[in-house]
This record gives structure tokens, sequence and C-alpha cells, in this order.
């Protein structure tokens, strides 16, 4: 598998993602990371909405994924609802060093249930995995809840 950043390439399949979850738990990491392969510990907050794209070349088809970061402050889900759209996958973010991040799931779930299609593929995703010392969310709890 090979990646590509420009934007303008053409492509055999448009794939858009979203990334939510409760605000802090690394959403605009995992962006950054996949679209930059670029990592800062300091948090900032997004607004609203951001995204950015990458094409990748699976099995000689390129792929364009259009990754989204939504905000994760409920005064932002009025606008970000509309971003659900069209979505074809969805990761639903927590925080393993936040137990109510995890608890959180469930809220965000009701929401990709409320706006996307029923089949659109939904992905759990547990960040800061660094942190190990400070986890508060086990494997086994995880395990058990996916």
């Amino acid at each position: 598998m090979s990646t590509n950043n420009v934007n303008d390439v053409e492509y055999n399949y448009l794939f858009k993602i979203l990334i939510i979850g409760d605000s802090g738990v690394g959403k605009t990491a995992i962006l950054q990371r996949f679209s930059q392969n670029y990592f800062s510990a300091e948090y900032l907050a997004t607004i609203g909405v951001d995204f950015q794209i990458r094409t990748i070349d699976v099995n000689s088809k390129l792929c364009k994924l259009q990754v989204w970061d939504t905000a994760g402050q409920d005064r932002f889900k009025c606008v970000v609802s509309s971003f659900y759209r069209g979505a074809h996958g969805v990761m639903v973010c927590f925080d393993i060093t936040d137990l109510q991040s995890f608890r959180n799931v469930n809220n965000w779930l009701e929401e990709v249930k409320r706006y996307c299609q029923e089949n659109t593929p939904v992905y759990l995703v547990g960040t800061k995995s660094d942190l190990q010392a400070k986890r508060m969310v086990t494997y086994s709890t995880i395990k058990a809840y996916a």
C-alpha cells in the first residue's frame, strides 16, 4: 500500500470517514498522524469541523480518504450533525485515561444511528495508549463492550 498526499490526484474510490468522540480524547491527533504523520501533545480544540484528505493505493486502486475531525463540545453538535450525511465509516473515540469519555460512547453511537445510514461501519477507538500508567478503561472492559 502506498500513499499520496496530493489532493487533486485521480482516484477510483472516495470514502468519507468521521472521527467523533468527547472533547479532548485525541481525535485531532489521529487526524494529524494519519494525514501528515505528525503528532503534538499540545491540546487545541477543533472549532466545528476540520478535514484532511489522503490518497492511498490499495491493490492498484487509488482510494481518496476524506477524514473529518469533528468538535466534541456540545455547543457544536447542531452544526456537526450535518457532517454525518454521506459518511462511509465512523470512528468513535474515547480516551483510555478518562472513564467518562468511555461511558459517553453510547451517546456518540446514538448520534451515528440518528444521522448515518444503517449499515455504516463503526469502529471503537481507544486513544492515548501511550499513557498506560494512567489507564482507567481496561482492555477487558472495552472487549466486553464491543
